[in-house]
């Protein structure tokens, strides 16, 4: 059985660099001591088959556009999880790492396939119904749009809805933006915002994760 849970976090952090790593991991960190969790930044993925590491942590951070995540570590990860570890992430960092993993995506419940428009206006709009989200106004963001492949067993708590620029056949189509899960005994939230730490300083956006990463580790905030 495993021992008793720390307030402590890994921010797995790396990839590629255009999504500023470094950056989103002190942003992070800084968000997640608000909620009273210790958090390391972790640059070496083999810190994943350390014996009892992951039983230790409360939450774990992917921060690591695409790169690559060996079959064992991610079997470590997604076993850890199932345990009990949380997750919780933003865009790339989340959502468009590790390609060659199939178990890592399904652990996530989506993938990244595009961003058509690159950066333009949008607009995000919170599920009315949602306990997590739900009072949140919607918010206009110039960022990049993220087209997610989403597992139907997710729940979604925000949304944007594409116009016809530059794909006319994706008017009107709406991509979850942000979605939690449960995955065994563990929770995994996520959110495809932030191509930038300012996407993250949006002041709606970061109350956005910080009540995501409060679920996902089973914090008050």
């Amino acid at each position: 059985m495993p021992g008793a849970r720390a307030a402590r976090a890994w921010i797995l952090t790396g990839g590629w660099p255009g999504h500023d790593p470094e950056g989103v991991a002190a942003w992070t960190a800084q968000r997640l001591q608000r909620l009273g969790l210790a958090s390391e930044v972790v640059h070496d993925l083999d810190v994943l088959l350390e014996p009892g590491a992951l039983d230790a942590l409360t939450l774990i951070v992917p921060n690591w556009s695409m790169g690559e995540i060996s079959s064992d570590q991610a079997a470590a990860l997604v076993s850890a999880v199932e345990r009990g570890l949380a997750v919780v992430g933003t865009h790339g960092g989340m959502g468009d790492a590790f390609r060659n993993s199939l178990p890592y995506q399904w652990l996530v419940g989506g993938q990244f396939v595009g961003h058509p428009g690159d950066v333009c206006p949008h607009r995000i709009t919170f599920e009315p119904g949602s306990p997590l989200l739900g009072d949140l106004a919607s918010i206009t963001l110039v960022s990049e749009r993220y087209v997610m492949l989403v597992d139907p067993a997710v729940s979604v708590h925000a949304r944007l809805t594409f116009d016809d620029d530059p794909l006319p056949w994706l008017e009107g189509v709406q991509v979850p933006v942000a979605w939690t899960r449960r995955w065994g005994s563990g929770r995994v939230a996520y959110m495809s915002i932030g191509h930038t730490l300012d996407d993250l300083r949006q002041p709606t956006v970061t109350t956005a994760f910080d009540r995501l990463a409060a679920w996902a580790a089973g914090v008050s905030r």
